[in-house]
């Protein structure tokens, strides 16, 4: 599916349309329903410090065996509210444009639990390589021993200092300048974004991604003409990776506001208009599904230029658990394409995977 204004009718935009998302992709039927097939949810399964030891070394398993791409990475750190000290990963072409690079910052998945920002340096490679950009992936404190409002208020802090600092860091963010993530990290884009608009950001956002992230914990979260077609917690209610009792389990970890405008990112209606445009992805058989769906119809329906990318029969992360299905690799793939279009870069999957597929597994 492409942006709201070249191929609106190709949307769903009713709950049966919804629904039939969930039909699960022929290629994930074999593993969904194969020999040793995987049970429902099991993300949140085991202790804390499992979970994270896992998700730790995936990730650094990951960083560790793609390729650069000729960019250069530094570490950095900024300072907190509260004196904390965040790490930040800074990474930039080979060559930076002598008039300054588009701005992209990165914010990883995890439940709000687990996850470092390690995760989105593939992602960053490929925007830096594709793009000259300098892309900032970075960090906030977990849950449970960091609660809500921790993480919105890291991501906060980071942001303002990166939009502060940008000459510093070779960029310019007239040439565009992006927040964006997965999952917990979708959620913290979308209420950024928000806090942005509210509290005018200098110099603004010019784009979010947005991609299959949580937006509300119940169905009162959901804005009033939409709440009808929030139907993927019942529907999806055994899908595979994240089910809704690991995605309870995360709010009762992270302990959120579900009124606040720090969690819901439908707070401030008056000025959702004034969100940038966005790129936003949804996983079908995926119980956060419509979570994803129903923020691109708000936006849209608030004239927010939107793209939305769906994908049919496959559960929350594929991308990453699943990495060689196809639509697996469509899903990676688009994240640069989709992000170009934030930039005003039309780029194409076969450009995408010349530059950049070996980092993106393509």
């Amino acid at each position: 599916m492409g942006d709201s204004g070249s191929q609106e009718e190709a949307k769903p935009q009713f709950k049966e349309e919804f629904i039939a998302l969930s039909i699960p992709d022929t290629e994930y039927a074999a593993v969904l329903f194969g020999e040793g097939s995987p049970e429902s949810g099991g993300f949140t399964t085991g202790t804390i410090d499992a979970i994270r030891d896992f998700h730790f070394n995936f990730e650094k398993q990951m960083y560790d065996n793609t390729p650069t791409l000729g960019t250069k990475e530094s570490i950095g750190k900024i300072r907190m509210r509260d004196g904390f000290e965040s790490e930040v990963r800074i990474l930039r072409p080979s060559t930076l444009p002598e008039d300054g690079s588009p701005l992209v910052v990165l914010i990883f998945s995890g439940g709000f639990l687990v996850g470092t920002n390690m995760q989105n340096v593939p992602f960053a490679r490929a925007l830096s390589a594709l793009y000259n950009a300098t892309t900032i992936s970075i960090s906030y404190r977990l849950a449970p021993e960091y609660a809500f409002p921790t993480a919105t208020n890291d991501v906060w802090d980071s942001l303002q200092w990166i939009a502060q600092h940008a000459t510093l860091l070779g960029a310019d963010p007239s040439k565009g300048f992006i927040i964006g993530g997965l999952s917990a990290g979708g959620n913290l884009t979308a209420v950024t974004a928000q806090r942005a608009v509210k509290e005018k950001l200098s110099p603004p956002l010019t784009g979010i991604w947005v991609s299959i992230p949580v937006v509300a914990a119940k169905a009162d979260g959901i804005p009033e003409q939409y709440r009808d077609d929030w139907v993927s917690r019942t529907q999806n209610i055994n899908s595979p990776i994240l089910d809704p009792g690991d995605v309870e389990n995360c709010r009762i970890a992270y302990k959120p506001d579900l009124a606040s405008e720090d969690f819901s990112p439908f707070v401030h209606r008056d000025i959702a208009s004034d969100i940038p445009p966005a790129f936003i992805q949804v996983a079908g058989l995926d119980c956060l599904r419509d979570d994803g769906l129903i923020y691109e119809r708000y936006l849209r329906d608030n004239g927010v230029k939107t793209r939305l990318d769906v994908y049919p029969g496959v559960p929350h992360c594929h991308h990453a658990f699943h990495p060689d299905l196809a639509l697996s690799k469509k899903f990676r793939a688009d994240i640069p394409v989709g992000i170009g279009w934030l930039l005003g870069r039309e780029v194409s999957e076969e450009e995408v995977k010349r530059v950049a597929g070996p980092v993106l597994g393509l």
